[in-house]
């Protein structure tokens, strides 16, 4: 895959700062080309996992970084021996924060990335108990916008692996979360890789201390504590260090699949806009709607088709896998006038049964938490 990323920091208009931001660097499922910086870093400094740049920025000045991104999945070498002991380590440790309360939703408050951010501090937290080294990594997944994320970064009595614990939670409930991106993954595969549709910054916690730039030996203080860079703090005299206020990160796809997305996107809208008008009877079904949805159909064979056969596959995740099976033959019975309700009646009572069994699950969820009152 391939996107175009580009992160933009206007500086307050009012009194100068200092931007902090990590630079994203090739390593494993990631290859950063064509990077440009609209203005050379004062300081730039390179840990294992990570470089941190810092800049200095007059009022109403303005920092941007593009760069081309090429990504894959990274799956590791499947070793039975690692990929167990990482699935009892990921489930110990979430057993001990949903028995704390956690939601891997992370609530209706909770700050994009938290919840994932969460996990991978308690994951880590029960590496270290079990005496294995580890750190977290962040980064942003590409999906519609970009989304901050967390995991981690875990070395073995086997190796080193990156693992995902909040996909591999989130996969047993949703398998087909991202089919609508064309693929398929399964949990088991967020046990010691990744889908490979995300740009990675660096590894974290990062002290105060560690920062370049410091002026002031007191601005490293312990103190200030750490920093989770996504991807970027800012430090403003007489305030501290804060989180930028006005950040702005782009990624858009590029190459062949992007633009057959485009055209399934344009393609999409043209056949539910038909669907409501035949559904309220100001058109007749057949025709440019019939048109509409059969070109919607047929785009979706090359964008989702690999991935929804790899999701038929697992018993697990067949139901979902067939769910939109139903949901097409109650959509082309619509459009095409077809004088029977069963294609409608089935779908619509198995998305009953699938929302209604999605809630018992988080009922039951729930009830496992301890009462806070």
């Amino acid at each position: 895959m391939r996107f175009r990323v580009r992160y933009r920091h206007p500086a307050p208009t009012d009194r100068p700062s200092r931007l902090y931001l990590m630079l994203p660097v090739d390593r494993p499922g990631q290859r950063i080309h064509d990077a440009r910086l609209s203005r050379p870093p004062r300081e730039r400094r390179t840990e294992p996992g990570r470089t941190l740049a810092c800049f200095e920025l007059e009022p109403a000045a303005e920092l941007a970084l593009d760069f081309e991104l090429v990504t894959e999945a990274t799956p590791a070498a499947y070793r039975e021996d690692a990929l167990r002991s990482v699935q009892d380590l990921i489930e110990e440790a979430s057993a001990r924060l949903l028995e704390e309360g956690y939601r891997p939703g992370g609530g209706e408050d909770a700050e994009p990335g938290a919840a994932a951010l969460t996990l991978a501090l308690g994951v880590l937290q029960a590496a270290h108990e079990r005496g294995w080294g580890g750190e977290v990594v962040l980064g942003h997944l590409l999906l519609s916008e970009p989304v901050p994320h967390a995991w981690c970064r875990l070395q073995t009595p086997t190796g080193t692996v990156e693992c995902d614990p909040w996909f591999y939670l989130v996969l047993q409930g949703a398998p087909d979360y991202w089919l609508a991106y064309g693929l398929a993954p399964r949990a088991e595969d967020y046990l010691l890789g990744h889908e490979g549709r995300r740009v990675v910054w660096g590894t974290a916690p990062v002290p105060a201390s560690a920062l370049p730039c410091l002026a002031d030996p007191a601005e490293g203080s312990e103190t200030e504590g750490f920093f989770y860079f996504w991807p970027d703090v800012v430090w403003t005299s007489g305030a501290g260090f804060l989180p930028p206020a006005n950040r702005e990160l782009a990624a858009v796809e590029s190459g062949t699949v992007a633009t057959l997305k485009g055209a399934l996107a344009a393609f999409r809208v043209a056949a539910f806009a038909g669907l409501l008008l035949v559904a309220l009877g100001l058109v007749q079904p057949g025709g440019w709607t019939l048109l509409a949805h059969a070109g919607y159909a047929a785009l979706l064979v090359p964008v989702q088709g690999p991935a929804w056969w790899r999701l038929l596959q697992p018993p697990s995740a067949r139901e979902a896998a067939l769910e939109p099976l139903l949901f097409h033959a109650a959509f082309l019975a619509v459009v095409a006038g077809w004088n029977t309700v069963l294609p409608q009646t089935v779908f619509v009572v198995t998305w009953i049964y699938r929302r209604a069994r999605m809630l018992w699950r988080g009922y039951r969820v729930a009830g496992r938490r301890p009462d806070r009152s």
